[in-house]
């Protein structure tokens, strides 16, 4: 896995654009409740329009502890997504200790999964990024916070993008 550094501080070098791919989309493959199997990796590479295809280290860890810790799909599913990363050499964007800080302070008024969601949407913010996910609350989420997502509707992508008239 390549990591990436989210410093876009050297204003001679033009940020490349990011798609943040959440745990939701990369397990859909095993946990979803689809017709027909769907190709994860061609329909990033099809629909990100050549934006840097990226996970959160926190994700990561997230999918780490799904696999320890669960049983059944929900393992099977986040041991294929923690491969699909690999396979795909999806870059790492890296925390920042100010963001670990604030879900640290937050964390006890969330709800578990509500934790990723948090870091999903605030690094997101931060780096000016779009979002893949199937996760209806964290899309709600994303697109009052104004950042783009992309989701799966039936068997077609949509984009929403806050910034479009």
């Amino acid at each position: 896995m390549k990591r990436v550094d989210g410093n876009t501080s050297n204003p001679s070098k033009k940020a490349e654009r990011m798609l943040l791919i959440d745990s939701s989309l990369l397990m859909l493959p095993i946990s979803g409740k689809r017709k027909g199997p769907i190709n994860i990796e061609a329909a990033l590479f099809e629909v990100s329009e050549g934006m840097k295809l990226c996970v959160l280290e926190s994700t990561i860890e997230e999918l780490k502890i799904l696999k320890e810790k669960k049983i059944g799909k929900k393992r099977l599913a986040a041991d294929f997504a923690l491969q699909l990363i690999e396979k795909m050499k999806l870059c790492v964007v890296p925390i920042p200790n100010d963001v670990r800080k604030y879900i640290d302070a937050k964390k006890s008024e969330l709800r578990g999964w509500e934790v990723a969601d948090e870091i999903l949407a605030i690094m997101a913010k931060k780096l000016k990024a779009a979002v893949a996910t199937t996760d209806l609350e964290l899309r709600d989420k994303l697109r009052k916070d104004g950042v783009p997502v992309l989701y799966l509707r039936g068997r077609k992508w949509v984009y929403f993008d806050p910034a479009a008239p």
